[in-house]
């Protein structure tokens, strides 16, 4: 199935058909899987990073929480003082949540963010989402900025970990391609990146910070069990293109609210 940004914009229904089908699929090896995706001291570090700020009595938002880790890490430095909401699309990923039993603190919604962000204005102080970005529509992007900006409190804060392509070569391209047609996700390049959150969105203070990620490496070699992305390591060595040769990274973007 080939969804491109513009189709997905105009058949929401499809497009939450196949991401919810996708990570159903993940979630029966989440917990496992993610780890060898990102490495668990490298998801440690992006939780670490995002909450970052959070101290209590703090609102956070999380957005495409899957199974609640960041929330469950949440909980910690706020004292259970904190009111924490966790949002995302899939209900076999809130199942994963729920099971952490997070305490009476947290609430768990599910929701497509492309109809908007269910939230009143000025809402919370931080929203995090790791492993989101990409999953949007680049043409509905700039209006969950918009979103993202206006449930934030004057000052508040959005971070979020964005996972990109950073070789431009023959098999980077493919890879980011057959990602697009077959699952819908964008990993862009890092400067296209940039540019799509510089002009879609009227945060301020913004700052990105680029690293490396083992995903597309962990996908290649066939360590997972959610076989999405070693399904299109395969395709591309079908082609003749080198697997090893598909180079991913990360953006840290962070930006705020104004306090005006």
């Amino acid at each position: 199935m080939r969804l491109d940004g513009a189709l997905m914009l105009k058949d929401t229904e499809k497009y939450v058909r196949l991401k919810q089908a996708i990570y159903r699929d993940y979630s029966r090896s989440y917990g496992e899987d993610r780890k060898r995706f990102v490495t668990a001291g490298a998801l440690r570090e992006r939780i670490a990073w995002a909450l970052g700020s959070l101290v209590p009595g703090l609102r956070l938002l999380d957005l495409g929480c899957g199974s609640g880790e960041l929330l469950d890490q949440a909980r910690r430095p706020t004292l259970e003082r904190s009111s924490l909401v966790g949002l995302d699309l899939t209900p076999e990923m809130l199942a994963l949540a729920k099971n952490r039993k997070l305490g009476r603190r947290v609430s768990l919604l599910q929701g497509n963010i492309l109809d908007g962000l269910p939230f009143r204005s000025s809402s919370f102080h931080l929203i995090t989402c790791l492993n989101l970005i990409q999953e949007i529509p680049t043409k509905a992007l700039p209006k969950l900025l918009e979103e993202m900006e206006r449930i934030l409190v004057p000052g508040g804060e959005v971070k979020a970990v964005i996972p990109c392509m950073t070789d431009d070569n023959a098999s980077s391209r493919t890879f980011a391609r057959l990602a697009r047609e077959q699952g819908a996700i964008n990993f862009g390049y890092v400067n296209d990146l940039k540019e799509t959150l510089e002009n879609g969105s009227g945060l301020h203070n913004k700052k990105y910070d680029l690293k490396s990620s083992p995903a597309a490496a962990a996908a290649s070699r066939g360590r997972t069990r959610f076989d999405f992305f070693t399904k299109l390591q395969r395709q591309i060595s079908d082609m003749g293109l080198d697997p090893s040769e598909v180079h991913q990274g990360v953006v840290f973007f962070s930006g705020n609210r104004s306090k005006v």
